[in-house]
């Protein structure tokens, strides 16, 4: 099981490549999210579930802004 994403940013504008099957690439995309989420809870001094609850918020605000 494996899965590579390769992300890049060219002029404010985000490009993404994807290797593997889609529950490898969805367990590889959760991984990063607890990482992000213990950064953010660490850095900003809230609680990890707040911190949760950040990661998922902009990601459902990020959701928005690409596909409109």
């Amino acid at each position: 099981m494996f899965g590579i994403l390769f992300v890049y940013c060219i002029n404010e504008k985000v490009k993404m490549r994807a290797v593997g099957k889609t529950l490898s690439l969805l367990t590889l995309f959760v991984s990063i999210g607890k990482f992000l989420a213990e950064r953010i809870s660490k850095e900003q001094g809230v609680s990890p579930a707040e911190a949760e609850n950040i990661v998922v918020d902009c990601i459902k605000d990020g959701i928005k802004t690409v596909v409109n």
